[in-house]
C-alpha cells in the first residue's frame, strides 16, 4: 500500500554529532561502507543516513591540502545527525547542523525504502552560497520530500571547504608551493565525495554508474567545472547547472585572489606557510571575518587544478562523455539588488542603474559598441530594468550559453529559462526561485520571499518529473512536456512560464545574447561592481525621503 504523503523538511537546529556504537543498533538501517557501517533512521519509509565522512578531516597538516580519501574500518557509528557545517562568516539560517569546523567533509543520503528499484538512479547535490556560505545540512536541501515523490531516487547532500579554506593561492607566500591545489580545494572535496559514491552507494541501492551532479549558484558554478577536472568526471554521468556556470571560475592572478592572501598576511602578521598553519582555527577564522571575507572567492584557474579556463577546456571536449542540462531564471539580479524583498523594484532600478553605470566605465573602447547594442535589443526598454537585464545576461544566463554552445559539439545538451514568477512581484522570477518546486519546500514556500503562496501542485509535479526524468535516463521530456535538445544551431530552450506553460522556445533572446558574447569576460567586473554599499546607499536616500 502506498503511503501518504508526508512533510519531511523540518528546521529544528542542533549542535549534536554522531558518535561510535559499541552496543546493540538497528541493523535494518546499518549498510556497511568502506569507513565504518552507518546506522541510520527512518520515517515515513524514507531511510536516511546523515553525516558520514568521506573524507579524512583536513585538519592540522592537511589544512589547506587537498582531501585525503576515508580509510577502511570496521567499527558502527550512528548517522543520525549532520557532520559539522564548513567554516563561514554568516551562515544561513536554515542550517540544522550549528557547529562549524574545518573538519567539515561529511555527506547526506536519503532512500525510499517502499521503493525496491535495483540499481538506483543517484543525484548528488552540490549547495551555492557564492564559495563563502552554504553546506549540505540546509533544510531548504533536503531529500527526504524528493524522495517520496519520486522513490527510485536516491539524493544525497555534501559539505566542502568554503572561503578562504576551499579556494586560497598561496603561490606568493614562502613555502606555498606545496599548497598547489589550494586555489581549488573545495572543488577537489566534491571531487572525492563522488568517489565516495561511487565506491559505496550500492549497499545504499544506487547505481554507481547513474550519477548525477546538480547544483544552484555557486553549486551550479561548481557542476560546471567538475566535468572538466580529470580528479571528478570519471564518477558522474550527468549534470543540472541551474544558475552558475563555468565563468565562476576567476584567473588566478585576478585581483580578488591575490588581495585575499594578501589581506591573511597582513592581519595576521605571517610570513611563511609555516606560520599561517601554526594559526589556530579561532585565530584563522577572524582573520576571514576581519579581513579576508571582502574579497570574493571562487575557483582559480591558471593552476595546478584548473590550467587553464574551464570554458576553453570544454571546447576541447574534456567533458564530451558528459550529458549537460542547464538554465538560468528571467530575474537572477532582482534577488542581488533586492536583498531578498528588502528593497522595492523603484529601488533595485536605482541601484542597477549605479552599478552598472560604474562598471559600465570599465569598458575597453572597442568593447563599448556591443553594450550599446544590447541596449537596442534589451527586452525592456525602462531605464533600471535595462541594466538588471544586462546583469542577468552578463552574469548568468549568456556564460551558460557559452558552456552549451561547446559541450553540444560532443554530448547532448539540454536549456531552461524560468520566466515563472513568484507572487512578491518586487522580486519577480529571481536567483534560486525554482528550488521551492525542485525540493518540494511546500511549508517553506508559503512564507517564501521567493514564491510566496505561488505554489500550485501542477508546477511542482512537472519540475521534479523533468528533473529527476534527466537524472533517470539522460532525457527530461515527460509525457506532458516534450523537451528538445539545445544545440548551438536550434537554440531549443524550455520556457518555464508557469502552470501549463511550459514549451520549447527556438533562440530565445538571441539578440541580447550575441550583443553581451563578447562581453562575456568582464563577468569579474561586474562583479567587483556588485557590491552592498550600492545598498546602502538606496536605503539611507530612502531615509532622506522619508
Amino acid at each position: 500500500m502506498k503511503r501518504e504523503f508526508k512533510d519531511l523538511i523540518r528546521l529544528e537546529q542542533y549542535e549534536y554529532l554522531n558518535s561510535e556504537i559499541t552496543g546493540d543498533y538497528d541493523e535494518a538501517h546499518a549498510v556497511k561502507c568502506l569507513n565504518g557501517t552507518f546506522v541510520g533512521t527512518e520515517e515515513n519509509g524514507v531511510a536516511s543516513w546523515l553525516g558520514i565522512p568521506y573524507a579524512k578531516p583536513p585538519v592540522g597538516e592537511r589544512r589547506f591540502k587537498a582531501p585525503e580519501y576515508v580509510d577502511a574500518d570496521d567499527r558502527v557509528f550512528e548517522a543520525k545527525y549532520y557532520g559539522k557545517c564548513a567554516i563561514e562568516s554568516d551562515g544561513y539560517p536554515d542550517n540544522v547542523q550549528k557547529l562549524h569546523s574545518e573538519d567539515c567533509l561529511y555527506l547526506n543520503i536519503w532512500v525510499n525504502e517502499d521503493d525496491k528499484t535495483a540499481k538506483k538512479p543517484v543525484m548528488v547535490w552540490i549547495h551555492g552560497g557564492a564559495y563563502v556560505v552554504g553546506s549540505g545540512s540546509q533544510a531548504s536541501y533536503s531529500g527526504a520530500n524528493l524522495v517520496q515523490k519520486q522513490s527510485d531516487i536516491i539524493m544525497l547532500t555534501i559539505n566542502y571547504r568554503l572561503n578562504m579554506y576551499g579556494f586560497m593561492d598561496f603561490s606568493s607566500v614562502p613555502g606555498g608551493e606545496n599548497f598547489g591545489t589550494a586555489p581549488c580545494n573545495g572543488l577537489l572535496d566534491q571531487a572525492m565525495a563522488l568517489r565516495w559514491v561511487h565506491e559505496n552507494i550500492a549497499a545504499f541501492g544506487g547505481d554507481p554508474d547513474n550519477v548525477t551532479i546538480f547544483g544552484q549558484s555557486a553549486g551550479g558554478g561548481s557542476v560546471s567545472i567538475l566535468p572538466v577536472m580529470k580528479e571528478a568526471n570519471q564518477y558522474f554521468q550527468k549534470v543540472i547547472a541551474q544558475s552558475g556556470s563555468t565563468t565562476l571560475a576567476f584567473p588566478v592572478d585576478c585581483a580578488s585572489a591575490q588581495g585575499k592572501t594578501k589581506a591573511l598576511l597582513e592581519y595576521t602578521g605571517c610570513k611563511s606557510m609555516d606560520d599561517i598553519m601554526a594559526l589556530s582555527e579561532e585565530e584563522l577564522q577572524k582573520a576571514y571575518v576581519e579581513a579576508v571575507s571582502k574579497f570574493t572567492s571562487c575557483p582559480y584557474y591558471g593552476t595546478e587544478v584548473l590550467p587553464e579556463a574551464p570554458i576553453e577546456m570544454y571546447k576541447k571536449g574534456l567533458a564530451k562523455h558528459i550529458t549537460i542540462m542547464a538554465g538560468s531564471t528571467a530575474d537572477e539580479a532582482r534577488l542581488f539588488m533586492g536583498e531578498g524583498p528588502s528593497l522595492t523594484l523603484e529601488e533595485q532600478k536605482i541601484f542597477a542603474q549605479r552599478a552598472v553605470g560604474d562598471a559600465a566605465q570599465c569598458l575597453k573602447k572597442e568593447d563599448k559598441k556591443y553594450y550599446e547594442e544590447f541596449w537596442r535589443v534589451c527586452r525592456t526598454q525602462e531605464p533600471g530594468l535595462i541594466e538588471t537585464e544586462f546583469i542577468n545576461e552578463l552574469m548568468f544566463r549568456v556564460p551558460m550559453l557559452q558552456q552549451l554552445d561547446a559541450q553540444s559539439a560532443f554530448n547532448k545538451t539540454f536549456c531552461y529559462y524560468w520566466s515563472y514568477p513568484g507572487s512578491n512581484a518586487d522580486v519577480g522570477a529571481a536567483h534560486s526561485v525554482e528550488l521551492l518546486f525542485e525540493f518540494d519546500l511546500r511549508c517553506v514556500g508559503t512564507t517564501s520571499a521567493f514564491n510566496g503562496t505561488n505554489i500550485p501542485d501542477e508546477i511542482f509535479e512537472a519540475v521534479q518529473q523533468m528533473w529527476t526524468n534527466f537524472a533517470r535516463c539522460g532525457n527530461p521530456s515527460t509525457d506532458k512536456v516534450e523537451w528538445k535538445a539545445y544545440s548551438a544551431d536550434d537554440q531549443n530552450v524550455l520556457d518555464i512560464a508557469g502552470p501549463g506553460d511550459m514549451r520549447i522556445k527556438q533562440g530565445l533572446l538571441a539578440d541580447q545574447y550575441k550583443a553581451v558574447l563578447p562581453l562575456v569576460n568582464y563577468y569579474q567586473f561586474m562583479d567587483n561592481y556588485f557590491t552592498p554599499h550600492y545598498l546602502l546607499d538606496v536605503v539611507a536616500a530612502r531615509g532622506q525621503n522619508a
